[in-house]
């Protein structure tokens, strides 16, 4: 057997290095894993990529376009639509490097693919064992949610990757409780939320799972003190990598804007999105809600008598101040919105068929999670470095506008614990009575 993660020394604000577990594995499961999800990213790229408009649905590669021109954001506003920019900037990047070829720019989805399978595959060999990670970078090469946006421009290939890879630095903390991790953990969030905006606060979650877990190890009579100077090194550099793009932000309209606008955009959408309509998919979602939300906010603007979408930031504050009468006068419908979005987060798609096959991935995920889950309890292994992200996103987007392909980028971590439930009932198949032993 291997030497699997332990509970790190919490007897200072930084543990040993040796606390940190080894990245022992079978060799060749890396080349399997690597192989596997690099074919299936590939079939996707030759087969899945649309000749039509759906393959830029949100004209992320026309920004990319503008900014390789050296245009800038030009005609996208002054907080460019609502969007974070690292990833019209990843596609601009790619566009002056190749030239302004679609297909190369979702080649780099398959790297980035690939590179996410490899980080599941890393962390379940190092925190659990070897089989684990082969699984779980299996289920991340197979994943059809994750598939589903390598070969189109959505920027949830490369947010899957950076959330994954926020994880990846996450566990490298709790073990190692240094200011340079720390540091290194706080930039990754912060490319995170620079794709997209909703992870930002994530830091702070988290530092609240650090507080808890060392008062309990205290209650357990341990020496634990909180790894101040990691947490405040993650913190001020969150902040550091973030704030050229908000200094941006103030220098084109004059008020403090972090990343992007859109918590109100997203908040009235999640009430029509969240209708039982649309939530059993008996009328499409992405073409009748998106319609209806776009039609009650530009009536909002004709109300207060501008043009919609003409000023981005006088626009959010139309929608902020409709978001705030609508949880004055109707906080019922912000209960109901709230509720039904703690599923729909797990499967709301394009269409009935694949919105009942990401629920019926998510229910097995879970099912998995919670046996691997158990299992690391008694051998006192941390899981919950795991799943509070899926928690944290969960939770808040249920708040704002929950749909399926928001998901997507805190899969790779829960599918490690699955992974490890998978491991869990393979141990106990083969241990089973009139099962003749076998070498691990």
């Amino acid at each position: 057997m291997s030497e699997v993660a332990r509970e790190p020394d919490t007897g200072s604000s930084e543990t040993r290095t040796e606390d940190l577990p080894p990245a022992e594995s079978r060799s060749w499961y890396v080349w399997i894993v690597a192989g596997v999800a690099l074919v299936t990213a590939l079939a996707m790229w030759i087969v899945g990529s649309p000749a039509d408009a759906t393959l830029d649905p949100y004209d992320f590669g026309e920004m990319g376009r503008t900014i390789a021109d050296g245009r800038g954001f030009e005609g996208f506003g002054s907080l460019i639509s609502r969007r974070a920019p690292l990833y019209p900037l990843m596609l601009g990047g790619v566009y002056v490097a190749f030239g302004e070829h679609d297909r190369i720019a979702l080649l780099v989805h398959c790297v980035l693919f690939v590179g996410t399978a490899l980080l599941a595959f890393d962390l379940g060999r190092r925190y659990f064992n070897p089989r684990t990670g082969l699984i779980a970078g299996l289920l991340c090469a197979f994943h059809p949610l994750l598939l589903r946006y390598v070969p189109t421009l959505h920027l949830e290939t490369l947010l899957t990757f950076l959330v994954t890879l926020m994880v990846w630095t996450t566990l490298r903390f709790y073990y190692e409780r240094s200011v340079v991790n720390g540091a290194l953990l706080g930039g990754v969030a912060a490319l995170a939320a620079l794709t997209k905006a909703v992870v930002m606060f994530y830091p702070i979650v988290f530092i609240v799972g650090i507080i808890l877990a060392v008062r309990a190890s205290r209650r357990r009579g341990e020496q634990a003190r909180i790894p101040w100077g990691g947490l405040a090194a993650m913190l001020v550099t969150l902040v550091l990598v973030i704030s050229p793009w908000t200094i941006r932000n103030y220098g084109t309209t004059g008020h403090f804007v972090p990343i992007s606008s859109g918590t109100s955009d997203a908040f009235l959408r999640g009430l029509i999105f969240s209708r039982m309509e649309f939530v059993t998919l008996q009328d499409p979602p992405y073409e009748v809600a998106e319609n209806e939300s776009n039609a009650y906010f530009a009536r909002l603007a004709r109300e207060a008598g501008v043009v919609g979408q003409a000023d981005d930031y006088k626009t959010d504050q139309i929608l902020n101040d409709e978001m705030w009468r609508v949880i004055r006068e109707e906080p019922q419908e912000v209960a109901r919105k709230s509720f039904v979005g703690l599923f729909s987060f797990w499967y709301q798609l394009t269409s009935l068929k694949n919105s009942l096959l990401i629920f019926v991935c998510a229910i097995g995920a879970w099912v998995l999670a919670a046996i691997g889950w158990r299992r690391a309890r008694r051998e006192g292994k941390a899981v919950w470095p795991f799943v509070l992200p899926a928690f944290y996103l969960n939770v808040l987007l249920a708040l704002l506008l929950a749909l399926g392909r928001y998901s997507a980028p805190i899969l790779p971590a829960l599918l490690v614990v699955s992974a490890y439930g998978v491991d869990t009932l393979i141990t106990r198949w083969r241990s089973s009575p009139g099962r003749r032993p076998t070498t691990a």
